[in-house]
């Protein structure tokens, strides 16, 4: 890629994604995907949050499960900084 602005683009897109899953699909002008994608990162991120003890030792006990709210978190967040990288590329 030898254009600085489209490497420029696709920094940006990247960092904004970094932030929060969706917004570098908005900096791409891709307004339904970055919707999809900010809407996905606050309801998975209030699940991850209600399902998250108060209590840090509870976290050791059996039976108590934030691992699959955070791992779809973790899931849009990277397919988001990879989509968006792509994108701003194009």
């Amino acid at each position: 890629m030898a254009d600085p602005a489209a490497r420029r683009r696709q920094v940006i897109a990247l960092m904004l994604s970094g932030i929060f899953p969706g917004i570098g699909q908005l900096y791409n002008r891709q307004p339904i995907k970055g919707a999809i994608g900010v809407v996905l990162g606050l309801v998975l991120t209030w699940a991850a949050a209600r399902a998250a003890p108060a209590d840090p030792i509870v976290l050791a006990q059996p039976g108590v499960d934030v691992l699959g709210p955070l791992l779809a978190l973790l899931a849009v967040w990277v397919w988001s900084l990879v989509d968006a990288w792509r994108a701003a590329g194009q």
